[in-house]
């Protein structure tokens, strides 16, 4: 748990998301964004990392990695940082379990690179966080072509789009990542 008092955690969503053409699908999970994102929230105190897919196969993937680190290799600190990740088959899940951990209700906040109006500013929700205003802040992080507009309906907050006035927005997703928790929980907080 933060010092605040704020539990962060982080959602990787899977499903529901947009493919290329604007359908509704299901993603992989890759193996990149597993160790990735869970050595971000490591370091920046964020627990838990979800991975929220609803194919079983690809949570047992998650966890035979997991299993493999915890077993196969000795004194790595990767293997702290996988013990952050928990897979789940839907957002429901990971917000009932972040629930439960915190004690209270969890605030979701939806992250896109196309969200441009009705924005909540990285320093209004790092301040929010800092002052312990909510018991548990989910951040929501989609793959694919990213979060659907039912899932960015369902959070009751959506964080700005990260720009850097160049014109391109298509980070991969782990970098995204890091950025917003840098923004939301390090140490300059200047945005």
């Amino acid at each position: 748990m933060m010092a605040s008092g704020t539990r962060v955690a982080v959602a990787l969503l899977h499903h529901p998301v947009y493919g290329r053409q604007q359908e509704v699908v299901t993603t992989s999970v890759t193996g990149s964004d597993i160790h990735d994102i869970a050595r971000i929230a490591r370091t920046y105190g964020v627990f838990p990392f979800y991975i929220v897919n609803p194919v079983t196969a690809q949570r047992e993937m998650v966890e035979a990695i997991k299993r493999h680190w915890f077993e196969e290799v000795v004194g790595h600190p990767r293997t702290e940082a996988l013990s952050l990740v928990l897979p789940v088959p839907s957002l429901a899940d990971a917000t009932a379990d972040l629930a439960r951990r915190a004690g209270g209700p969890v605030r979701l906040v939806a992250t896109s690179a196309r969200l441009r109006e009705g924005v909540t500013s990285y320093k209004d929700l790092a301040s929010r966080i800092r002052a312990a205003v909510y018991p548990a802040v989910l951040l929501l992080f989609g793959t694919g072509w990213g979060l659907t507009e039912e899932v960015i309906a369902q959070a009751e907050e959506r964080l700005e789009a990260i720009d850097m006035g160049t014109g391109f927005n298509h980070l991969p997703v782990r970098a995204a990542v890091a950025i917003i928790l840098d923004r939301l929980l390090g140490s300059r907080l200047s945005y």
